[in-house]
């Protein structure tokens, strides 16, 4: 395949690296996992969502409610730009199997702490952490990668992909892997996969978020097809399974010396 690099224009006013992506994708998951846990179950109803509707009506609560809205809004930000740069990790690794490998050993180690912020407990099969998505979702694009002369082969692959998303329940499961096969079947053409990318993060992310998806959109436009002049090593990957950790333990201690 032809290098992506040409994409990717190196001079304008706004230009992003992947290094500013994964900080503007590191905040926006965090204020969205603030939101999540520190005002929606540290403030409002504590891992017990039929109370939300009960609780949202307080007059007492209603600030609270509209910061935890936004910081939900906020978040959706994040999960488009992981996947874009998942597709990018795809096409630049020198080892797709030690990238695989790198991942799902992070999938495990961050499945407890998973757990705990979005359930409470250490072990759930209601849901599983969306590094599990890309797993599933570098393993497909592999497969495709492949098979480029057959499509048709190819949209059972992400068909397949997806079904298995679903049914092992893993974050953003088949929304995840059709749209980081859509950001692979774009990648020569920049615009086109704004276009999409728009369309896909507004709609999956407009029921309840008001299609705030999109705004990622953005950033993954103007993005340069650069590292970035600062290394961040592994802390990126770390950042997500001790987040959650330390999220979880300010409410569970809040609520332990009430």
């Amino acid at each position: 395949m032809k290098s992506i690099d040409y994409i990717y224009e190196k001079k304008g006013r706004i230009r992003f690296s992947s290094n500013v992506l994964k900080i503007v994708a590191m905040v926006t998951m965090l204020i969205d996992h603030i939101g999540f846990m520190l005002i929606g179950n540290g403030k409002l109803y504590g891992y017990d969502m039929s109370l939300y509707n009960y609780v949202s009506v307080m007059p007492t609560a209603k600030y609270w409610v509209i910061l935890y809205r936004l910081c939900r809004i906020v978040g959706r930000i994040s999960f488009p730009i992981y996947s874009f740069l998942i597709v990018e990790g795809f096409f630049r690794t020198n080892n797709l199997f030690k990238y695989i490998v790198r991942l799902t050993v992070l999938a495990l180690l961050s499945e407890i702490p998973y757990d705990l912020m979005v359930s409470n407990t250490i072990f759930s099969i209601n849901s599983q952490n969306v590094i599990w998505t890309y797993v599933i979702s570098l393993i497909m694009l592999a497969a495709i990668d492949r098979l480029r002369e057959y499509p048709v082969f190819q949209f059972i692959i992400v068909a397949f992909s997806a079904f298995i998303a679903w049914f092992v329940r893993t974050d953003y499961n088949y929304i995840g892997v059709v749209l980081i096969a859509f950001y692979y079947a774009t990648c020569m053409d920049k615009n086109l996969r704004s276009l999409g990318s728009g369309i896909i993060t507004f709609l999956s992310s407009l029921k309840n978020n008001y299609g705030a998806g999109a705004l990622s959109t953005f950033f993954i436009h103007f993005y340069d097809g650069t590292k970035g002049s600062f290394d961040f090593g592994r802390l990126h990957y770390w950042f997500y399974p001790v987040h959650m950790l330390i999220l979880y333990a300010i409410v569970y201690f809040s609520y332990l010396f009430k």
